[in-house]
């Protein structure tokens, strides 16, 4: 198989059935159904989008859902996605449509061509609130400064990684809080491509300025300048979920 498509998920039934359908109509022109696979990594919401797995199956696509037993997370949910994964390639999406699936092919061609282990979608511009541009700036700073990305690199919730580091990732999570931090603990293949992010304002965003100071301080958290019992996570270890 292709390509994975890792979507994690929380009471996002109301928009999954669009972004299903929009990535079906950018990839089936170009790729067999057989050759790529939705993952819906559900993270305990209250709503279980069974009915639109089911609805898409009818139609011949692979979709698979992994439910999560109760709310981990989005990174852990997007975790989880990438156990089940099966594709030479895995592209991990947000569930709020902001991510454009007439981007992927994009992301593959570069991954592919430059030999990358991982490509980051990063927005031409940035349409968030106040709030969040602040947040994703204090993000950028953190992992330049404690996680050694370079400064003319940018991280982001759309990626693309190969399989190698898929399985270097999955396969050593005693620490793992952030998928971001573990890409860059494996590898320093890094790329970056310009693509538009449909993001509204922060009046729709699930963010506020607890959420965004307790992401700070976590990711700070999971710096190798810190004790490796202060950076220890069993989370990762411990989920469980049912497949579908």
């Amino acid at each position: 198989m292709k390509l994975s498509i890792v979507i994690p998920s929380y009471n996002g039934v109301d928009k999954l059935p669009q972004l299903i359908g929009k990535i079906h109509k950018s990839l089936s022109a170009n790729m067999d159904y057989k050759d790529f696979e939705i993952i819906i990594a559900d993270d305990g919401s209250l709503i279980k989008p069974t009915e639109i797995i089911n609805s898409f199956r009818i139609f011949g696509m692979i979709v698979e859902g992994v439910f999560l037993k109760k709310n981990y997370g989005q990174q852990f949910a997007t975790f989880a996605g990438l156990r089940v994964s099966k594709g030479e390639y895995v592209l991990t999406v947000d569930d709020d449509l902001s991510h454009k699936p007439e981007d992927f092919k994009k992301l593959l061609h570069i991954i592919e061509k430059d030999n990358f282990d991982v490509v980051f979608g990063v927005p031409l511009y940035s349409n968030y609130g106040i709030l969040r541009q602040i947040g994703s700036g204090f993000r950028d700073l953190i992992f330049n400064i404690f996680f050694k990305l370079p400064r003319d690199l940018n991280v982001s919730s759309f990626r693309i990684l190969n399989r190698s580091l898929v399985d270097k990732i999955i396969s050593d999570i005693a620490e793992y809080r952030y998928l971001s931090v573990e890409i860059l603990k494996h590898t320093s293949a890094i790329g970056n491509i310009d693509v538009e992010y449909n993001r509204g304002s922060e009046t729709n965003s699930r963010y506020n300025l607890f959420k965004l100071v307790f992401l700070v301080f976590s990711l700070i958290r999971c710096s190798r300048i810190f004790p490796e019992r202060i950076r220890k996570s069993g989370i990762a270890s411990n989920m469980e979920w049912d497949l579908i």
